[in-house]
């Protein structure tokens, strides 16, 4: 049994990466890609909407770290 415990918490760990993944990947796009284009005229608001994605995907590689540890802490407990 906890074979399959611990197959179906990888299974969910996996969903869940790919979901924040895809999550991510589309807030990075709407606050990135205007930037780069340089479409707002604004310096201003160009560097706040970099600041803002290396914020989000910082904050995004902290919490896939958090929730990987707990979860490989509870399958190998």
């Amino acid at each position: 049994m906890s074979l399959l415990r611990n197959t179906l918490m990888a299974l969910i760990l996996l969903t869940i990466a790919w979901i924040g993944f895809i999550f991510i990947t589309f807030i990075l796009a709407y606050t990135l890609f205007p930037a780069l284009e340089y479409t707002d005229g604004s310096l201003t608001l160009g560097l706040l909407r970099v600041a803002l994605g290396i914020a989000v995907i910082m904050l995004w590689i902290y919490g896939w770290y958090t929730l990987t540890k707990m979860s490989l802490r509870k399958m190998l407990s």
